[in-house]
């Protein structure tokens, strides 16, 4: 039991890296999903510039520095043409881990440019228990 827990283990940030990739192919898709247009994938370098020009002082260090990381943000148009972000986060089996840092990315993406950000998650799996907040919107 042990060696097939290691292999998990040792597999795991290959598995990761294949996950979002497919995801960042995706962009297209998860964005006509959400009724959007003409994605495009923020680099790491913005997400540091937009965090780096707000006032962050009531953000704990942790948590800015998982969101300059985040697995995905796209900036994309909605149905007026309005600039909005979806902050995706990807894993394997998405689960309520996921979510959080999903909707706390998205939270930040709003706090940080004062445009709507919608948070998603994408995964070849998911954790039953977030079908709530996945049907919540």
């Amino acid at each position: 039991m042990n060696s097939i827990q290691n292999l998990r283990n040792e597999i795991a940030p290959i598995t990761a890296a294949h996950v979002r990739s497919a995801a960042i192919d995706d962009a297209f898709l998860i964005a006509d999903d959400l009724g959007l247009r003409n994605p495009r994938t923020l680099a790491r370098e913005e997400l540091w510039e937009f965090s780096e020009s707000a006032d962050t002082s009531d953000i704990s260090t942790s948590d800015l520095r998982s969101f300059r990381r985040a697995h995905l943000i796209l900036e994309a148009a909605d149905k007026d043409g309005e600039t909005c972000y979806v902050a995706v986060e990807v894993s394997f089996t998405s689960n309520g881990r996921d979510t959080v840092r999903a909707i706390r990315n998205a939270d930040f993406m709003t706090r940080f440019t004062g445009k709507r950000s919608i948070a998603a998650v994408a995964g070849l799996y998911k954790d039953n228990r977030i079908n709530g907040a996945l049907e919540s919107g």
